[in-house]
């Protein structure tokens, strides 16, 4: 098979980048450069069954095994909410923001690949994450130690939506499930793909976000920030819910101009 073929194949599945995917596929099967990847024949069964596999659906980023988030390598399996660009910007928020030798914690941190970008990026910070289910622990627990951070994160095996943390924090982050219910019956086959317990309370995507704000609050230092990413449509309900608590909230946009992070405090 050659580039456009595999490309052509790709976007009869009705893959929206097929080129880019099928380079992808090319360079991690194949072992051969992106520059490369386009002027070969390739015969390898295990590209082959990359390729049926990507076209009854499974995700890219599954059948690589590792994806990129904040410009570094992260494992991923199926246990895992695939990283995405959006959450950038929770990440960066984080790293902003923390004090210098701080200590912060992330709830629902699936594949870790906030608290470990951050770690990566501040060498001075340590952290707490917490994540429910014990597979996709594994997972984070694996790409601290591919990473090399495991020494400066502690990983909780716990519920979010108990209180989970000992101590106080300079700033907690979170990226809970947030998707409606209503909005699941929307989503593509793909995105289905990933651990449903990832993408959704089953509800109205706001009962995790509304105990996080409950809870740890009293786990964050005077001042501190507690940061949560939310569905873009979300922000007045957020904004509601933290003036019922009491709280401060601002509203951070992501790069195409969304409401994308909440940014939670106690009122002074």
């Amino acid at each position: 098979m050659t580039f456009s073929e595999i490309t052509k194949m790709l976007e009869q599945a009705g893959i929206s980048s097929p080129a880019f995917e099928a380079a992808e596929l090319i360079v991690r099967f194949e072992g051969v450069s992106r520059a490369a990847a386009r002027f070969g024949d390739y015969s390898s069964p295990l590209l082959t069954e990359a390729l049926n596999k990507r076209i009854k659906g499974t995700a890219l980023q599954y059948i690589l095994g590792e994806w990129d988030f904040m410009g570094y390598t992260f494992k991923v399996t199926p246990d895992c909410l695939i990283p995405r660009a959006d959450t950038e910007l929770l990440c960066s928020y984080l790293c902003k923001s923390a004090p210098r030798g701080g200590r912060f914690a992330d709830l629902c941190t699936g594949s870790g690949c906030i608290a470990i970008a951050a770690l990566l990026e501040r060498p001075d910070l340590t952290a707490v994450a917490v994540e429910l289910y014990p597979q996709t622990l594994e997972v984070a627990r694996e790409n601290a130690r591919l990473l090399g951070v495991s020494e400066r994160i502690e990983f909780i095996l716990g519920d979010a939506c108990t209180d989970t943390l000992e101590g106080d924090f300079d700033i907690i982050v979170s990226n809970p499930p947030y998707v409606t219910a209503e909005e699941m019956a929307t989503l593509s086959p793909e995105v289905l793909g990933e651990p449903h317990h990832a993408l959704t309370d089953g509800g109205d995507g706001l009962s995790i976000i509304r105990r996080i704000m409950e809870i740890y609050l009293s786990h964050l230092r005077k001042g501190a920030p507690l940061a949560i990413e939310f569905g873009w449509r979300q922000g007045p309900a957020i904004t509601e819910i933290a003036e019922s608590l009491g709280l401060f909230s601002e509203i951070l946009k992501d790069i195409e101009g969304r409401d994308r992070v909440a940014i939670i405090k106690r009122k002074e």
